[in-house]
């Protein structure tokens, strides 16, 4: 008789099992928010390095033929100016602005093959030597680099400005005998771009919670099924077994 109860009691709902699978869910919820901002960021780096050294390009095609006259660029091996005369840095500066008129663009330098900031729209960078730093060791040697960096303050072609994401892309300048002669340097504000792939992260957050709750539920409801579905076969086996027994 014992034996009888014993075969009845019911199934207990597997609430370790159940533990379980919160935990395996809320490690998918960060392997997938991980994995998503890692993309998400990447490509935006990705596109907006691109664009940016689009419009260097752009800059050093259009730009440059008018004022090489007064950089005087030359390649590494010859003697190099280090400063331009007032009246050709202030044509170099007229020139420049207008390229940056109505873009996006912050600022913008120019270097000579050593190093030198022969122009830079903020005046007070101008003579600097830019030779160590990643971006224009690579632009130097051939080839185009972009670096995004957040700016708390930041001196642009208008004043001051803060708080801002930036893409400075790095575009090496040739001679007509293609020798690299320089290097131009655009700083351009992605901030918008940036702030924009940053709040589909948080949205994507919001609507992955929602989506593994559900999927936890029904977890939960498969086993409750299952456990009863169990049980209830335990009864009735039970009692089949002690109808034989009479």
């Amino acid at each position: 008789m014992e034996k009888q109860q014993a075969s009845a009691t019911p199934l207990k709902f597997p609430y370790f099992f159940l533990f379980f699978n919160l935990l395996l869910l809320v490690a998918i919820y960060f392997a997938i928010v991980h994995t998503l901002e890692r993309a998400l960021s990447l490509a935006i780096t990705e596109s907006t390095q691109a664009g940016n050294a689009a419009i260097t390009r752009i800059f050093v095609n259009e730009v440059y033929p008018e004022i090489k006259g007064d950089l005087q660029l030359l390649p590494a091996h010859q003697l190099q100016q280090r400063k331009l005369e007032p009246e050709a840095l202030q044509r170099v500066d007229t020139r420049v602005r207008q390229f940056m008129w109505g873009t996006d663009i912050l600022k913008a330098k120019i270097y000579n093959a050593q190093g030198d900031t022969l122009y830079s729209s903020d005046f007070q960078q101008v003579g600097e030597n830019k030779m160590g730093s990643q971006g224009f060791d690579r632009a130097i040697k051939g080839q185009a680099a972009s670096q995004v960096t957040h700016r708390g303050q930041f001196s642009a072609l208008d004043g001051d400005v803060y708080e801002r994401d930036l893409v400075a892309s790095y575009i090496p300048i040739h001679s007509d005998e293609n020798e690299i002669i320089g290097v131009a340097e655009i700083y351009t504000d992605r901030s918008a771009v940036i702030t924009y792939s940053q709040q589909l992260v948080v949205n994507a957050k919001s609507e992955i919670i929602p989506m593994l709750m559900l999927v936890l539920f029904f977890i939960s409801l498969i086993i409750w099924r299952f456990t009863s579905y169990v049980t209830r076969l335990r009864i009735e086996q039970a009692y089949n077994d002690a109808g034989s027994s009479t």
